[in-house]
């Protein structure tokens, strides 16, 4: 399963990635909010996302939101 990390701190990225990609997933690393969303509105999204939840520019909320909005998969952002 592909799974998006989305954290502008590169230290916390690349420990979040090795973690999931331990346990098994494909993982898509993000060191923005924009790039996230781009990831996210891709024909075959990842179905877990990471999100931090202050990033500049785009944060995590928002980020959140805009998937809620695109209504296409039954999503859950807390």
């Amino acid at each position: 399963m592909k799974a998006l990390i989305a954290e502008d701190n590169p230290g916390f990225r690349q420990i979040l990635e090795r973690m999931l990609t331990k346990w098994g997933y494909e993982v898509i690393a993000a060191e923005s909010g924009f790039k996230a969303w781009e990831v996210l509105q891709a024909t075959d999204p990842p179905r877990l996302a990471i999100l931090d939840w202050n990033m500049p520019g785009l944060d995590g909320v928002e980020v959140c939101r805009r998937v809620r909005e695109l209504k296409r998969k039954p999503y859950v952002c807390f």
